[in-house]
């Protein structure tokens, strides 16, 4: 499958909002990004679609808020399709490391996602630097509190790096990102259009390699398609 993308290397005057990822924290489609919201702004979101392999039906709902400076704090409410939420309400908190105005910063953030889930929270540090052409480039660690079912200390290291940037046009993001460690290999693909300066739709794809043979230690999540918006400051 070929997947063919514009992006123009032209500086575009549209610069997009701190926008959440499909687990809530700011970033690209799986992955948290070193962006946090502003002090004293929120976002909210919510993304849904149906699971492969599976009669269910995914639904994230999530909200942020800049509680202090470089501070981003939020939660997440998952539904697995059977009328119930998993686990409760996850939270989810990251802090900005750094305070690059120049132009084109390159930012490092740490976080915790999922912190009140028993088994699905993890720790990261990324990196995002921001590029003249008007995309960025995001990578850094991510660590999974993972049942021991599926790793025997609990604790799985991944790598993580993702891209999000202009196609077709300075308001149309194309979104990819990807997780590898010793086992697992995850690669998700996405697009963001900005119908306004602070509210989003999204098609998220993840996990678009799996298949039904797939082992469940090899991925972080299962294949996905989901569509959602968000919203920057609604009130």
């Amino acid at each position: 499958m070929a997947i063919i993308v514009s992006l123009s290397a032209q500086c575009f005057s549209f610069v997009p909002q701190p926008t959440p990822s499909v687990t809530g924290s700011t970033g690209v489609i799986r992955m948290p990004s070193a962006d946090v919201i502003p002090y004293k702004n929120m976002s909210i979101g919510l993304d849904t679609g149906p699971i492969a392999f599976v009669d269910k039906w995914g639904l994230f709902y999530k909200m942020n808020l800049g509680t202090f400076q470089g501070m981003e704090l939020g939660c997440l409410g998952t539904d697995d399709g059977d009328g119930g939420i998993k686990e409760g309400v996850f939270i989810n908190m990251k802090y900005s490391l750094s305070t690059d105005n120049s132009p084109y910063p390159l930012l490092l953030a740490i976080g915790v996602e999922n912190l009140t889930s028993k088994v699905l929270s993890d720790v990261y540090m990324v990196a995002t630097k921001y590029l003249q052409s008007g995309s960025r480039i995001h990578f850094g660690f991510v660590g999974d509190f993972v049942s021991k079912d599926l790793v025997d200390s609990g604790f799985r290291p991944l790598g993580a790096l993702g891209l999000d940037g202009p196609s077709f046009n300075e308001r149309t993001y194309f979104l990819t990102d990807i997780f590898a460690g010793e086992h697992v290999f995850q690669w998700n693909l996405g697009l963001r259009w900005y119908m306004t300066d602070s509210m989003a739709l999204n098609l998220s794809f993840i996990n678009i390699l799996m298949d039904k043979n797939t082992p469940v230690d090899n991925y972080r999540d299962p294949k996905v398609t989901m569509i959602g918006i968000s919203w920057i400051n609604p009130l």
